[in-house]
């Protein structure tokens, strides 16, 4: 019995090296500090990593910030997010700033999700309904597929638009729709004000000043 031999060429392996990028992280006193990251690292890391930095005590509430002050918005970046995403999306002439800040509620949601939908602002399902309390209802959405209705007055201005107007709005999975008869959620009442797949919500820090808001509070998509 012969035996023969064949040499075999294997591909070449190409390593793969995540590209670094420095960031720059401001506190609430304004002073700031850099830091030289991977391009994979996310907002929960850079949190763990400036804590560790700083010396400070971790109670789970320490949140990255993106901070739009052109135009007085401010979002919190979620764990899973990568900073260095969030920055590719600035302008190279905008003063927008990350900050690391405490925020208590960071989790709050979770932990207490009744407070985020008011009773008298939550539709259900008929068939969720019968002995079991809104309270529970809500709970069994949460934990599901499936989400709640929640709806209510908003004053809302479109891109381009100068003036406010007030309309019923509701928040269902597919996004943000108004009434454009009363608080009527027929169909052919609805318009689509809003989807989320490629959208974030911006707190209004300056609402009223910036983009004459009627009330102190708001919130941008």
């Amino acid at each position: 019995m012969s035996l023969s031999a064949r040499r075999v060429t294997l591909p070449a392996i190409t390593p793969i090296v995540l590209q670094k990028r420095v960031i720059k992280v401001y506190s609430e006193d304004e002073t700031s500090r850099a830091l030289e990251v991977p391009s994979d690292i996310t907002a929960r890391d850079v949190c763990q990593l400036l804590i560790l930095k700083n010396h400070y005590v971790d109670d789970n509430s320490w949140t990255l910030f993106e901070h739009l002050s052109h135009i007085g918005l401010e979002r919190t970046v979620e764990d899973h997010e990568l900073p260095t995403e969030v920055l590719s999306h600035w302008g190279v002439e905008e003063d927008n700033k990350l900050y690391l800040r405490k925020n208590y509620a960071k989790y709050e949601f979770f932990k207490n999700p009744m407070y985020f939908f008011p009773e008298h602002m939550v539709s259900f399902a008929a068939e969720m309904n019968g002995d079991r309390s809104p309270t529970q209802i809500l709970q069994v959405f949460l934990s599901s597929s499936t989400y709640p209705e929640i709806h209510g007055f908003l004053h809302a201005k479109e891109q381009g638009k100068k003036s406010w107007k007030k309309a019923y709005f509701f928040l269902r999975r597919s996004g943000l729709y108004f009434s454009t008869k009363g608080t009527s959620k027929e169909p052919r009442h609805l318009q689509l004000f809003s989807e989320f797949s490629t959208s974030h919500v911006y707190m209004s820090l300056a609402g009223k000043k910036k983009h004459g808001a009627p009330t102190p509070y708001g919130f941008c998509l």
